[in-house]
C-alpha cells in the first residue's frame, strides 16, 4: 500500500472482520451530525461490533448515538491540527494498543474513513498491532469541517501526501 493510493480511498482489505476481538475507530473531520463522516464511521463501527469492545477517539465517540455508552475506551485529547499536534490517528493507536494489552485482546478491526484507513493501517503495523481492515468503509467528506483537509478529496490528497513525509520523519509511518 502506498500513501497516494491510500489517500485516494484505494485501501487494502485485510483479514476476516469476524476474527477481530476489538474495534478501533478513527474520526475524520470535526462534525458529528447525523449526516457527517464521523456518524457514518460510528454507525459502521456499531454495526461491526457484535458485542466486541470499541476503542475510539473523543471526536468519533461524540458521533455515536449514545456517545460514551457505546464505547468501551475513549481516547481523550485535542484533535489533530494543521501542524500535526493533537491525538490524531497515532495517539489513538498507541492508546488502543495499551488497552488491547491490558484486556488481553489480540486483533483489532480498524474502522475509519476510506481515504484515511490505509494510512491508519500502515501506522498500526508500525506499532505492531495485529489488524483487520473491512471492505466498504464510509468515504464521506464534510465540506463544513473545521479541519479543512477533511472537506474534500481535493483538499485531503495533498495534505495526506505531504503529511506522510512528516510522519515518516517522526517515525510514525
Amino acid at each position: 500500500m502506498n500513501i497516494v493510493s491510500s489517500a485516494l480511498g484505494r485501501y487494502e482489505e485485510i483479514g476476516n472482520p469476524d476474527d477481530a476481538d476489538v474495534i478501533v475507530g478513527h474520526s475524520f473531520g470535526t462534525l458529528v451530525s447525523a449526516d457527517s463522516a464521523n456518524r457514518a464511521i460510528a454507525d459502521f463501527a456499531l454495526h461491526a461490533a457484535g458485542g466486541r469492545p470499541i476503542v475510539a477517539d473523543r471526536m468519533l465517540v461524540n458521533a455515536f448515538p449514545h456517545s460514551d455508552e457505546d464505547v468501551n475506551y475513549v481516547v481523550e485529547g485535542p484533535i489533530s491540527n494543521g501542524i500535526g499536534q493533537g491525538v490524531g490517528s497515532w495517539g489513538t493507536l498507541v492508546e488502543a494498543k495499551a488497552f488491547m494489552e491490558r484486556e488481553d485482546l489480540k486483533t483489532a478491526l480498524m474502522i475509519g474513513q476510506a481515504h484515511h484507513i490505509g494510512r491508519v493501517a500502515m501506522q498500526a503495523k508500525k506499532l505492531g498491532i495485529p489488524l483487520i481492515v473491512p471492505a466498504n468503509l464510509p468515504d464521506r467528506f464534510d465540506p463544513e469541517s473545521e479541519q479543512r483537509w477533511t472537506r474534500s478529496l481535493g483538499m485531503w490528497l495533498p495534505r495526506e501526501v505531504i503529511g506522510s513525509f512528516v510522519l515518516r520523519v517522526q517515525k510514525k509511518l
